[in-house]
């Protein structure tokens, strides 16, 4: 029996950020270790499924598995981020299923998030950098 999850944050980028961010990892899955979620305590891969986008938001989903190559799926969902063409801040929230019951669920969900946030942050502010010089 599966968990449902669903988890919400904020981020300093805008959605052109957020969407760079997803078509890159996208095809290079992201590598977490067991200090990104504690709550789960391994390693994991995220893998990102090509995003839909809309003037205000950008959608897509999302697995988190064992194993690059053959691992199984530990998490399943939707990735959503919401926020102004043209705002400084945009929204992150999952929502989806474990692939078995699972207490620290929800505390997964929001490490998931909040180690999203942080990569789209990291990956703007050395974008700017790169810009300014």
């Amino acid at each position: 029996m599966s968990a449902r999850l669903s988890a919400e944050t904020s981020a300093p980028a805008n959605l052109d950020e957020a969407l760079g961010w997803l078509i890159e990892s996208q095809s290079n899955p992201v590598r977490l270790g067991v200090d990104d979620l504690p709550a789960l305590g391994q390693d994991f891969w995220l893998k990102l499924a090509l995003p839909i986008t809309a003037p205000r938001a950008v959608i897509c989903a999302l697995w988190l598995i064992e194993d690059v190559d053959d691992g199984g799926c530990v998490l399943a969902g939707h990735l959503r981020f919401v926020g102004h063409p043209t705002g400084t801040e945009i929204r992150l929230s999952f929502s989806g299923r474990t692939a078995t019951p699972m207490e620290p669920g929800h505390d997964a969900a929001r490490q998931l998030l909040g180690v999203i946030a942080a990569s789209i942050e990291s990956r703007s502010t050395l974008a700017r950098a790169a810009i300014a010089s």
